[in-house]
């Protein structure tokens, strides 16, 4: 599998279960203000197996714990003295 199918595979499965999310989301908020209806307890148990087939699918998801993700510090001094040099060239700031 080359590169790009690889990626375009993966952004796939993260569109598909975010969707996933999203649905799960919505039908839960359905769940909480409605009636207990046959319909809509099917349609839980539906939203249920998306998801367990998005995990036969593809595997399970890995969870993203607050340890795996390291927060980008910017250091709070001055910036040296050219560093917005440049800026008006970005279409931000003023115009000559």
């Amino acid at each position: 599998m080359s590169i790009n199918t690889q990626s375009a595979r993966q952004q796939s499965e993260s569109d598909v279960r975010h969707a996933a999310r999203d649905l799960a989301r919505a039908v839960e908020a359905l769940r909480r203000d409605g009636d207990d209806s046959p319909d809509l307890r099917r349609l839980v148990q539906d939203t249920q197996r998306i998801a367990e087939d998005l995990d036969l699918l593809f595997g399970p998801e890995s969870p993203v714990t607050a340890l795996s993700v390291t927060p980008d510090v910017i250091p709070d001094g001055d910036y040296p003295p050219g560093f917005f040099a440049d800026a008006e060239d970005e279409g931000v700031g003023r115009h000559r």
